[in-house]
């Protein structure tokens, strides 16, 4: 069974793979269209999702809650949701309305994120 955090950092290793794999193929096409793209798969799926992981890793017991788990599924479909719909924004116009609500869980797992945290500054953790 892999524990919460290494799933966030897994996670998070596969969405960096992919934002370098597209990194990659941008160069030598020498075709940037997909710049914004590549921006948002590093930072939402590589970086929030590694740090979520760092952090859950540094405090298990905020890694054993119900709001933790639930992050994970959120921000992973958040990231997900809303890379899909920055390409249909660039290049499919017909996955384009995936950038709602992808934003919107996208923010919504921040602000789980943010529960958490001030959840265990609070109890000292």
């Amino acid at each position: 069974m892999i524990t919460l955090p290494y799933r966030f950092m897994l996670t998070g290793i596969v969405f960096a793979l992919c934002g370098m794999a597209l990194g990659i193929w941008m160069g030598t096409n020498e075709n940037f269209t997909l710049a914004p793209l590549h921006a948002h798969i590093n930072l939402v799926g590589w970086a929030s999702l590694m740090l979520f992981g760092l952090f859950y890793r540094g405090a298990p017991q905020s890694a054993s809650t119900m709001a933790a788990k639930i992050h994970y599924w959120v921000a992973l479909l958040g990231a997900l949701s809303l890379t899909i719909g920055i390409y249909g924004t660039l290049a499919n116009p017909a996955v384009a309305p995936l950038v709602i609500p992808g934003s919107l869980l996208t923010l919504i797992s921040m602000l789980i994120f943010l529960w958490v945290v001030w959840s265990a500054a609070r109890k000292g953790m």
